[in-house]
């Protein structure tokens, strides 16, 4: 009777927890001031030199024989800035990515075909919005650049191919709102509640000390380590200490440390966003395209200017729930500098007006389901901004989960329809029909 009577005051104090702790408002959590820096660098090599083969031919008094030499080689480097201040979110993006191949040919009765292909990608993103007061107005600049190169040579000088495209745009713009991160006050609440499940914690957390837990939680994820052991051994125990400074746990044993180091581990993976934005924004922009192997007419140059209009709406609904949505109004015009195909028309317009939603169900760390969808109204023409005859219309809808049944049993799947129709204002042409559906379905069991 005493066992069933502590195990029923155990139930009910975990249920009570669980409800407060299902009350919290995500959205109260703001990001602390932070910097993170991140370079990620990557470089593989490998050869081969395939045997031969030989194939006796009818019409040929030798054997053919085949051998082919193969040297590869690709890397990425990339970099990530992000930063969080009352008056500043801003990030940064470079990457600089390429792969080259080498292919030997070497036949008989037939002329050798050597060739080799050199890939290489250089890109920069930044994005800053400065704010200027607590009710968040905020002006907002997003340069962009791009540049890549491409070639293949062969031993026949004439078949070369060689490209070069650059592209480099400037946003500017301003708006009202701020949106925030918050899946580290997700990952607070699932921490304190692993404790509960294990009868570790002494005492329920206030939403005081769970704002200052998630503070911690930000400010441990984004210091910089070079060992990621040592990094999880600092992290461990920074939150140790916190819940031994403020009474929340006393004892510890191995449910205590097992179950902390489960939850840090896997508790904030999942995205969480929080609050409501308008930006309009207009983007001049450029375009080059050049063929380096042709002579004459071998370049495509554009220049371009668009304009955005949209608002975004991210809502935490609860520890589980999410909910999102978004609209907006798009156009752009292009200017045709030059062109390799002399069709082309000298303008260009595209309009399109847009709205979007999803809701996300995150019952725990490992098992998800997302349901979004998306629907446009699009104009296209080469002859003024809005063409009464070049309407089309589509429709997005994308859903996916992944459940995790049981250690033994987990089951995941994605599904999408697209739907779009051309001409849809147009009585003098007949409406065309795109449609899409693609699923795929995964079932994972361990039989052992």
């Amino acid at each position: 009777m005493k066992h069933f009577i502590s195990l029923a005051a155990w139930l009910i104090s975990t249920q009570i927890t669980f409800a407060q702790t299902e009350k919290i408002n995500l959205s109260d959590y703001k990001l602390p001031e932070m910097k993170r820096h991140r370079l990620d660098f990557f470089f593989q090599t490998s050869g081969e030199n395939s045997s031969s083969y030989f194939i006796t031919d009818d019409f040929n008094q030798d054997t053919l024989t085949l051998k082919t030499d193969l040297f590869t080689g690709e890397y990425n480097l990339g970099y990530s800035y992000y930063r969080n201040s009352p008056k500043i979110q801003s990030s940064v993006y470079a990457r600089s990515l390429g792969n080259f191949s080498k292919i030997k040919q070497n036949r008989t009765n037939y002329y050798p075909q050597d060739y080799s292909d050199l890939n290489n990608y250089l890109s920069f993103d930044y994005d800053i919005k400065y704010f200027f007061s607590h009710s968040n107005w905020f002006v907002n600049s997003v340069p962009h650049y791009s540049l890549s190169y491409y070639s293949r040579n062969y031993n026949d000088e004439n078949t070369d191919s060689k490209s070069i495209y650059t592209r480099a745009t400037v946003g500017f713009g301003g708006g009202k709102g701020r949106i925030e991160q918050v899946q580290d006050f997700r990952h607070a609440i699932l921490l304190i509640e692993e404790l509960e499940k294990r009868s570790v914690s002494k005492r329920n957390v206030s939403e005081t000390e769970m704002i200052e837990l998630s503070t911690l939680i930000s400010q441990l994820k984004n210091k910089r380590f070079f060992d990621s052991r040592k990094q999880k051994e600092a992290e461990l125990v920074a939150l140790d200490s916190f819940f031994v400074d403020k009474g929340i746990v006393e004892e510890k044993s191995i449910q205590y440390f097992t179950g902390l180091e489960d939850m840090w581990s896997y508790g904030g993976s999942q995205l969480r966003e929080s609050g409501k934005q308008v930006l309009f924004s207009i983007t001049p922009g450029y375009n080059f395209d050049k063929n380096l192997e042709e002579e004459g007419n071998n370049i495509n140059e554009d220049f371009l200017m668009e304009y955005n209009l949209s608002f975004v709406s991210k809502n935490p609904i609860s520890v589980k729930w999410q909910g999102d949505y978004g609209f907006g109004l798009n156009h752009e015009y292009m200017k045709r500098l030059r062109q390799q195909n002399e069709n082309l028309e000298e303008k260009s317009y595209y309009s399109s007006i847009f709205a979007s939603g999803e809701i996300g169900f995150f019952p725990n760390t490992r098992t998800y389901f997302t349901l979004n969808s998306n629907i446009g109204l699009i104009n296209r023409s080469d002859e003024k901004v809005l063409d009464k005859e070049n309407y089309s219309a589509g429709l997005e809808i994308i859903t996916s989960a992944y459940y995790y049944i049981s250690e033994k049993l987990r089951v995941g799947y994605n599904i999408s329809f697209r739907n779009s129709k051309n001409g849809i204002f147009n009585s003098n042409v007949e409406n065309t029909y795109n449609k899409d559906f693609n699923y795929n379905v995964t079932l994972s069991y361990a039989i052992f």
